[in-house]
């Protein structure tokens, strides 16, 4: 069984998404599916399912394809940017899996095969969406014989708490050898390391208090 990662962020602002704005002060949105044509390589093809309530921006273009009743599937056409956290996931092989759209934010839940892709998607998604959120990775058992699926959840930590952990990464300090000590991490952070210390433990503690088990 491979030992996948299944991960679901927050994007609190996406200009490249129109369908946020329909959110802030209506109901969420939580079916949406993307399509590529050979003839039209540089749009994208969207479809929604929106509430009857919704007030439809004249801007997007929408064309209704089925009627629910009390909801609408409706279809639009965009250009295609490389800023779309779609496309970036996508480059990498990996489809993005669910969609929903609430209170202006994107919520977006992909499967990454491993932490090294896993890695590379979040780096991507950050070069242009500095406020991503990681709510939630889930990772399953590589034991087909185990059904144990570990959750951590990014948003318990505090800026500062993440900020340390991350110099802390980069710099080689849980590596071994370590490529740096915590007086070296500390001095990067322009903290004492009694400090440093002091945040990574408390990261440390609500991170491990995820995985470990306390029954």
């Amino acid at each position: 069984m491979t030992s996948g990662i299944r991960a679901e962020i927050c994007l609190p602002t996406v200009s490249t998404c129109p369908l946020t704005e329909l959110t802030v002060s209506g109901p969420p949105i939580y079916s949406l599916t993307r399509s590529y044509s050979k003839e039209a390589p540089e749009t994208v093809t969207v479809e929604c399912i929106l509430d009857n309530s919704c007030s439809l921006p004249d801007s997007i273009g929408f064309t209704q394809v089925f009627d629910y009743g009390t909801k609408t599937a409706y279809r639009f056409t965009m250009h295609r940017s490389d800023d779309s956290p779609f496309e970036r996931i996508e480059q990498h092989g990996v489809p993005v899996a669910e969609t929903i759209i609430r209170d202006g934010k994107l919520f977006l839940t992909f499967h990454a095969t491993d932490l090294p892709v896993l890695r590379s998607i979040l780096d991507s998604l950050r070069e242009v969406y500095t406020d991503l959120q990681v709510q939630r990775l889930l990772q399953s058992s590589a034991d087909a014989s185990e059904s144990d699926l570990i959750q951590v959840d990014r948003s318990q930590l505090t800026e500062r708490q993440r900020e340390v952990l991350n110099t802390a990464y980069e710099m080689g300090y849980f590596t071994h050898p370590k490529g740096a000590n915590a007086g070296e991490v500390a001095a990067s952070l322009g903290i004492d390391q009694s400090t440093f210390t002091e945040h990574l433990a408390a990261a440390q503690r609500k991170i491990l208090g995820s995985i470990v088990d306390s029954s």
